[in-house]
């Protein structure tokens, strides 16, 4: 089964997820990652890129050079959606090819900084949303990121808000206390599967 792991950046979701992944029969997808693979040369994907933006966002060694696409796209709302076009279908075949492959006695979870914004929610089962205190978010990205307030709250603008996780989500994990309160929370979602904490199996 694909559940979409939503959360705002400074929310958590790398710990959530480490705890999630302590399960049985739990598998830890990373869409970003399954993103840039996507454009490594060689790949459909790549050309396709190229063949669009031009062989300026190269780096000496031809491979693409991630900071110089993200300064074209995320200057021009329609080079984004060609990027777009151009790399989801392929990370959304990857996820589905390895979830097929893990089997739906698993719960394979599927993280990515834009789940709503992309439509990948689509291609989950259940959505599970990681809901922090804004004012502890900043705390977070402050002292791990080393962010200005005015970054983070520009980052954080533009990403879903509490609100729309809490209409949107199935299931909801609060991230703002202590850890082990966090993982109590997540105990109790995962006994509802019958899933339990241990994965020397993996």
């Amino acid at each position: 089964m694909i559940i979409g792991m939503a959360g705002g950046v400074g929310s958590g979701k790398s710990t959530v997820l480490s705890v999630l992944n302590q399960y049985e029969k739990v598998r830890i997808c990373m869409a970003d990652e399954l993103g840039h693979q996507a454009m490594e040369q060689g790949t459909q994907a790549y050309q396709k890129i190229i063949s669009h933006f031009g062989s300026s966002i190269c780096s000496e060694d031809g491979s693409i050079d991630r900071a110089k696409l993200g300064k074209i796209v995320y200057a021009d709302d329609r080079q984004l959606s060609m990027l777009n076009e151009i790399i989801h279908p392929v990370v959304w075949a990857e996820i589905e090819r390895q979830a097929a492959k893990y089997g739906e006695d698993n719960l394979f979870f599927v993280e990515s900084a834009i789940l709503f914004e992309s439509g990948l929610d689509k291609l989950c089962k259940e959505v599970w949303g990681i809901l922090t205190d804004d004012s502890l978010r900043f705390q977070r990205l402050q002292e791990s990121r080393g962010y200005s307030r005015k970054r983070a709250e520009s980052i954080m603008r533009n990403q879903v808000s509490s609100s729309f996780l809490k209409r949107h989500c199935d299931r909801l994990i609060h991230n703002d206390g202590t850890k082990e309160e966090m993982e109590a929370e997540i105990a109790r979602i995962m006994s509802r599967y019958g899933y339990r904490r241990g994965n020397s199996g993996k």
